[in-house]
């Protein structure tokens, strides 16, 4: 493998000048009862050959149709990736008699719990507890109707060659090309340097399967909106760590005239200067408040992407909106992201001072004027996946392989 990271599989645009596409599609798959390992492997080989034919305008129910319209489908899934991963539910005995891969599970490669709280400071927000399943397809594109229409096709090619898989879930996403999420900021968190990504996300060879593959964490997670916007600008700041119109970090706090508490922010460039690559990043601070800020508290180490205990991965981001009626939006963020090893995920959301002791942002031991560290994200769906590296027919296909 290079040293770029050339295995890892598309779908993840992480090198230099690449953007995620702004519409997204999760895709779970179970395989049903009885199913062999043979069986597993062809039925994924049959639906990923349909996601590739789709990007060269191959549409299962239009076969033969003018090269006129045929150009049409094409430009319909331009920018079509996909991604594919495998849960833990593929390695559980209890769930598939016989076995469906006989290759060792990566550590750390574990359901969620499903009840308590997954993690300290996150708790699931009720009801049904779902995103686990034994294949995860991301579906990415430029527009939605391209990752929606794919989706049906996977599920056409299912039902058309009965294969012994079902949907399970499927969790829609879009990107704002303002780079703003719903609490009205600029993204929360900075990323990896394109340098750094490739030592960051690129699995080792424990498993030997695994090595140049990678390892994807999604969160699906709901905002109350409405407590958020209860709080003022400067508090809203304060839990942030960004100026709300700007998006320039905050680098220390100051006392008003009538001594409460308020955000002071990095000077933003010269009129009409272009923004600098790290102009959004948290710089070192002092001030115990801005350290306790969400991007300070998911930024705490800046070691490199292979640096021990760095607890460094690559970030993107989808919201999602429900639906709206009287009582508002139900809505939040598809939280993504890749690791060499998912223990990064754990320790984060685990860890005091990171993200194990407040729901956002915050110091839990907050001063009487400090802005209240509110518990407004849950968790509504989530789980772990190997992410395998590049191979053909599928990545991952030797999993299936006795």
């Amino acid at each position: 493998m290079s040293a770029d990271g050339h295995l890892l599989q598309e779908g993840i645009f992480w090198r230099h000048g690449e953007r995620p596409p702004l519409s997204l599609r999760l895709v779970l798959l179970d395989f049903t009862a009885g199913a062999t390992a043979e069986q597993a492997g062809e039925a994924l080989a049959l639906i990923v050959e349909c996601v590739q034919r789709l990007r060269r305008g191959e549409v299962r129910d239009l076969a033969g149709q003018a090269e006129r319209t045929r150009a049409e489908s094409t430009a319909q899934f331009a920018g079509l990736r996909l991604l594919l991963g495998f849960g833990r539910r593929l390695f559980d005995d209890q769930r598939h008699d016989p076995p469906v891969v006989a290759l060792p599970r990566p550590d750390f490669l574990a359901y969620l719990p499903r009840t308590g709280e997954p993690f300290p400071a996150l708790p699931w927000d009720g009801g049904r507890r779902t995103g686990e399943a034994d294949v995860l397809m991301q579906l990415t594109a430029e527009s939605e109707a391209a990752v929606n229409a794919a989706a049906v096709e996977i599920w056409k090619v299912i039902a058309d060659h009965a294969l012994p898989v079902a949907v399970a879930e499927s969790y829609p996403g879009f990107g704002r090309p303002d780079g703003r999420g719903w609490l009205g900021f600029h993204d929360g968190v900075s990323n990896l340097r394109t340098e750094d990504r490739a030592a960051a996300m690129v699995a080792g060879q424990h498993p030997a399967w695994m090595a140049g593959g990678t390892y994807l964490a999604f969160l699906r997670l709901r905002v109350d909106l409405a407590a958020w916007r209860a709080l003022s600008r400067a508090q809203q700041e304060l839990l942030v760590g960004r100026d709300k119109l700007s998006g320039a970090p905050l680098i220390g706090t100051e006392r008003g005239p009538s001594g409460e508490l308020r955000p002071v922010a990095a000077s933003p460039p010269a009129l009409g200067a272009n923004l600098p690559s790290d102009y959004r990043d948290p710089p070192q601070v002092t001030d115990p408040v801005i350290e306790a800020s969400h991007v300070h508290r998911a930024n705490q180490n800046r070691a490199s992407g292979s640096a021990a205990g760095g607890l460094r991965m690559f970030r993107q981001g989808y919201e999602f909106l429900d639906g709206l009626g009287p009582e508002g939006p139900s809505l939040g963020l598809t939280f993504v992201s890749f690791q060499r090893d998912l223990s990064t995920v754990q320790h984060l959301l685990h860890l005091p001072g990171w993200l194990g002791d407040v729901n956002f942002g915050g110091r839990a031991g907050r001063g009487p004027d400090e802005p209240p560290a509110i518990a407004f994200v849950s968790l509504v769906a989530g789980g772990l996946y190997a992410m395998p590296p590049r191979a053909a027919p599928f990545p991952g296909a030797d999993v299936f392989s006795r």
